[in-house]
């Protein structure tokens, strides 16, 4: 019974494992482990020491920890809880450097999220008078005065310290940053801004000052006194220095001035000012404003009981011009040595000087930088303008105003500057003045040059083919006629001269010229250009002409491009450029009996006779290829007054043309050529054109001597006969004429 029983249980086992489909011995599969959101990835991540239990931003994929001030960060271990079935690297337990962010990699078969680990220092938020904790430099070894109100360091380095590279030594509150950093070399020549920051909180910025001990000048200065260079010295009002008294100020000293406060020396009584810095260590005068601006103070003033051996050398004025009728410095009637000096950022001008008693301006000035002046960079008389010498520089201001006239028999010379010279009203010259190649004159509308009219002149204007003088308008956008002229008069010698000239947009007034030559004056003219006039290009009263006047050019004047008598007609000489408006060109005027042989030349212009009758007597060349026009009843009579030889010799291809000036040329416009009886016979007329002659019945030509006429033509006559010679002479000779003589 028992038996079967046991038989009975082990079918009835293998029935349940057969209906289970495996059999006793067949393996078990893995238990199922679910799969979770990435979110439920990681479940909690910790720090060992200090026990820290992080915040996890499952968006984010981003862990974080705050570990207190002190901990150590190079060495922390984790404790790191995660999900069934999930790995995680770095692994738990493991000390990690978290200086840095460090990206852990969860992994569950092929699938893996990485996660960023940030521990940081939980620092104590502090005011900002208490982030920056120490500012110093480490040679020389200064420590900084912190002004945690003004947010200002002030560190005051010795005599002669070269700031423009100190090494910072900087300490800052835990968990701040500073910016340029600690340890970096600076230049501190001016206030520097240092930043102090920190993640989460507004930055602050700190200037930094290498200055030196503070010295506040109130009172006037009445006893000899030098400032040294490891002090500042701040003038709070106007100051001065009077009573015979010398301030002498070190190289390197540093001069602030608050808001209008000026120094000035030798108002009430007699004073020097010794200022001689060095190039390594300039004298400063600035303002005293954390951050200046032009004008933030006044200037300084010298005035005339101001000794010559006034002196500033190496020195840097800036920011001053607060009144805006007076410069950055003031001379006047006093003058004072000025080199190698900056003047930037002024409100008004540079230097603006007030003249009179034959002083106001400089004993010397050179090597200097007028620099961003909202005016004129220096006024300045004439009588002093030579003054300025060699090596100084002009960027972004107007000019040099001048002021007054020049009068000097002692040569002296205007030199180039890299700005031009402004003149607002009528400038005599009158003495001997040389002008320097380069150099640019700019006129007001108000403005032109005189030239010898008070005293014996020389006037010498060199300029070079690459470096021409000019003369043109201050207009931005100038136009013919913007300015007057230059003029010379009476008094101009002869040796005077211009060369490589541009005489621009002139001629304001429709009586004078660009070039204005009046009463005897005579000069040397080459090479020059005369051009955009609103009148003539040059306007020559009767007795004035050139030494010499040839390679010129001038163009784009709105009335004659010359205006000259006769009698110097023949100065006009050879390599001119001359293009004239319709109907304008050379006007000619005027009787004359030339003592000497004399060439008309040809101009690229052609020659208008004006004047009626013009008496010419004398040994005259004319040049095949010159064309006169006649203006009205006007012409030519040759031979009255004395011998003359007339010489007008053309080509087949450049005859000499006589003819009308009339838009509308018609026959009869003008009279004809005359030859008198002192006419000589060896003159000649070959290859001349006669046109539109005949008015009140002359001829084209008329005669009282007989010479030879060849290949001439006459046209366009209204006369009865186109050329007659006085009865009685004999025939003139000559072949190749179009017309018949008749004796009359």
């Amino acid at each position: 019974m028992k038996q079967k029983l046991f038989n009975l249980t082990g079918i009835i086992i293998m029935i349940v494992l057969t209906l289970n489909g495996c059999k006793k011995d067949d393996p078990q599969p893995d238990p199922v482990v679910p799969v979770v959101s990435v979110g439920k990835q990681i479940l909690s991540f910790k720090i060992v020491t200090p026990a820290t239990t992080a915040v996890i931003d499952t968006t984010a994929k981003t862990i974080t920890l705050s570990v207190p001030v002190g901990t150590t960060l190079t060495s922390l271990n984790t404790d790191i809880s995660l999900a069934d079935g999930y790995t995680i690297s770095p692994a738990a337990g493991v000390a990690k450097d978290f200086t840095n962010p460090v990206v852990y990699t969860v992994t569950r078969g092929t699938t893996t999220t990485n996660w960023t680990v940030t521990v940081k220092i939980n620092y104590p938020l502090v005011s900002p008078g208490k982030q920056l904790l120490s500012f110093k430099f480490v040679t020389p070894a200064v420590t900084g005065t912190i002004d945690s109100v003004a947010k200002t360091i002030s560190l005051p380095v010795p005599t002669g310290t070269a700031v423009t590279s100190l090494v910072t030594d900087i300490s800052v509150a835990s968990g701040y940053s500073i910016s340029p950093a600690s340890g970096v070399a600076t230049n501190f020549t001016n206030p520097v801004s240092y930043t102090v920051s920190r993640t989460g909180q507004t930055s602050v910025v700190w200037t930094v000052s290498a200055a030196s001990p503070v010295v506040n000048v109130t009172t006037d200065i009445t006893s000899s006194v030098t400032w040294t260079a490891n002090k500042t010295y701040i003038l709070t009002g106007d100051i001065e220095v009077l009573n015979s008294s010398v301030l002498t100020i070190e190289a390197g000293t540093v001069i602030k001035f608050n808001a209008g406060a000026s120094l000035s020396i030798g108002y009430s009584s007699n004073a020097t000012l010794i200022a001689n810095g060095t190039a390594a260590s300039p004298i400063t005068f600035t303002s005293s404003a954390v951050l200046p601006a032009a004008g933030a103070w006044e200037g300084l003033f010298f005035y005339s009981n101001t000794l010559s051996n006034t002196s500033l050398s190496y020195c840097n004025i800036q920011y001053a011009g607060s009144n805006t009728q007076y410069g950055a410095i003031n001379i006047t009637s006093c003058d004072i040595a000025i080199n190698n000096c900056t003047i930037s950022n002024s409100n008004s001008y540079g230097i603006k000087t007030y003249y009179s008693n034959s002083k106001g301006g400089f004993v010397t000035f050179t090597n200097n930088t007028i620099s961003s002046s909202a005016n004129y960079g220096i006024v300045l008389n004439a009588q002093k303008l030579s003054f300025i010498g060699t090596g100084n520089t002009f960027t972004n201001v107007i000019g040099v105003l001048i002021e007054g006239d020049f009068n000097s028999n002692t040569a002296q010379t205007w030199r180039k500057l890299s700005v031009p010279y402004i003149v607002d009203q009528e400038l005599d010259i009158d003495g001997n003045l040389t002008i320097e190649a380069g150099t640019t004159f700019k006129f007001t509308s108000n403005g032109w040059m005189s030239v010898g009219y008070y005293a014996s002149t020389t006037f010498i204007a060199d300029g070079t083919a690459s470096a021409p003088i000019t003369f043109t308008s201050t207009a931005t956008s100038p136009v013919a006629g913007a300015w007057r002229s230059i003029s010379f008069y009476g008094l101009t010698q002869t040796n005077s001269r211009m060369s490589y000239c541009i005489i621009d947009y002139a001629g304001s007034n429709a009586t004078y010229g660009a070039l204005d030559m009046n009463s005897t004056s005579s000069i040397t003219f080459t090479n020059n250009t005369i051009r955009n006039s609103a009148s003539f290009g040059i306007n020559m009263e009767w007795d004035a002409g050139f030494q010499v006047f040839t390679n010129n050019t001038i163009n784009t004047c709105a009335d004659h491009l010359v205006v000259i008598n006769t009698k110097h007609l023949g100065e006009l000489g050879s390599g001119n450029a001359l293009t004239a408006a319709s109907q304008k060109g050379i006007l000619i005027s005027g009787d004359y009996t030339y003592p000497n042989h004399v060439t008309w030349k040809k101009q690229t212009a052609d020659f208008y006779v004006t004047g009626g009758e013009l008496a010419m007597d004398g040994d005259i060349t004319i040049e095949a290829g010159s064309k006169f026009l006649f203006v009205n009843d006007s012409y030519f009579y040759f031979g009255y007054y004395a011998n003359t030889k007339i010489t007008a010799v053309g080509t087949s291809t450049n005859p000499i043309t006589f003819t009308t000036s009339a838009s509308s040329p018609a026959a009869g416009a003008w009279r004809g050529v005359y030859f008198d009886s002192n006419t000589q016979t060896n003159s000649a007329l070959t290859y001349c054109v006669f046109q539109y002659t005949g008015r009140l019945a002359h001829p084209a030509i008329y005669t009282k001597i007989s010479f030879p006429v060849n290949n001439t033509s006459i046209t366009n006559f209204s006369s009865t006969h186109a050329a007659e010679y006085k009865t009685g002479i004999t025939l003139p000779s000559g072949t190749g004429n179009d017309f018949s003589w008749f004796a009359n």
